[in-house]
C-alpha cells in the first residue's frame, strides 16, 4: 500500500512517500518568506525521486491541526485535488497526537506543544498505555507559555517545532517536572503521520475515514497587519 503524507500544520512542513511502514523518502522544509512556494514542486520531486506515480497512491495522509490557520488549509487543499483528481481517499491525523507518537512507548505523560500566536501555544497531554495504544489525556487546548505549569501533574516529556525558544523555558517554568525529548525529533515528521493514518486504513473496510475537518482550536485572525498592529498599542 503506498502512501503520501503531507504536514503544513506547523512552521518546518514536511512531505513523506511510503510503501506500508516502510519509509521511502521524507523531505523537512524550512520556515521562510513564501516558503509554501516550494510545496508542490517538492512534492512532485518527492515522488520522482522514488518512480511513484499520483495515481498508484492507495491514500493520503494530511495533518488537521491545530496549527498554522494558513498552513492547515493548504495542506487539505491540495490533498483534496490530488484526492479528486485520481479519486484517492484522505485520512486526516490530529497534528498533536501524531507529534506525541514521536516518543513511542514511554512511561511518563507526553506533551506536544506548536506555536500559536501571542505567545501561545497549541498542547495537550497523552500516554501511552499497557496495551501499548497511545491515549489523549486532555483535549488540546491554546493557552501562554507561562501557564502551561497548570496542565501539569507529573514528571512530563515535552516535544515541540521550536527546541531553541520552547525546551529552554519549559526547563525554567517547569524544573523537575519537565524532560525534554532529543532535540531531533522536535518537529513533525510526515512519516508520523503516515504510521498513525496507515493504521486506520487497515481498520477500515472502505479505506477512508471520510471528508477530513480541520483543527484550529481558535477562530482565525484575519485582520491586516495595520488593524494587528493598532490593537497591541491601543491594549492597556
Amino acid at each position: 500500500m503506498y502512501t503520501l503524507s503531507i504536514n503544513t500544520s506547523t512552521k518546518q512542513y514536511s512531505l513523506a512517500a511510503m510503501k506500508d511502514e516502510v519509509l521511502l523518502a521524507e523531505y523537512i522544509l524550512p520556515f521562510g518568506p513564501e516558503h509554501f512556494k516550494n510545496l508542490m514542486p517538492s512534492l512532485n520531486d518527492l515522488l520522482n525521486q522514488v518512480s511513484l506515480e499520483p495515481e498508484k497512491l492507495d491514500a493520503l495522509i494530511v495533518a488537521l491541526g491545530p496549527g498554522s490557520f494558513t498552513g492547515i488549509r493548504i495542506g487539505l487543499a491540495v490533498a483534496q485535488g490530488i484526492s479528486q483528481c485520481f479519486d484517492i481517499p484522505i485520512i486526516g491525523i490530529p497534528t498533536l497526537l501524531a507529534m506525541a507518537s514521536q516518543l513511542p512507548y514511554l512511561k511518563e505523560d507526553i506533551s506536544p506543544i506548536i506555536t500559536s500566536r501571542r505567545g501561545e501555544v497549541f498542547t495537550s497531554l497523552f500516554r501511552w498505555g499497557t496495551n501499548g495504544k497511545l491515549s489523549r489525556i486532555k483535549k488540546d487546548t491554546s493557552l501562554r507559555m507561562e501557564d502551561i505549569g497548570s496542565m501539569i501533574e507529573t514528571k512530563t516529556v515535552f516535544i515541540g517545532n521550536d527546541f531553541l525558544s520552547q525546551g529552554p523555558f519549559l526547563k525554567k517554568q517547569l524544573g523537575r517536572k519537565c524532560l525534554l525529548a532529543p532535540s531531533n525529533l522536535w518537529n513533525l515528521k510526515a512519516s508520523s503521520l503516515g504510521i498513525l493514518g496507515l493504521k486506520i486504513l487497515k481498520k477500515s473496510a472502505t479505506k477512508s475515514s471520510g471528508e477530513p475537518v480541520p483543527i484550529y482550536i481558535r477562530e482565525p485572525d484575519i485582520r491586516s497587519p495595520d488593524a494587528k498592529l493598532k490593537q497591541q498599542k491601543s491594549a492597556p
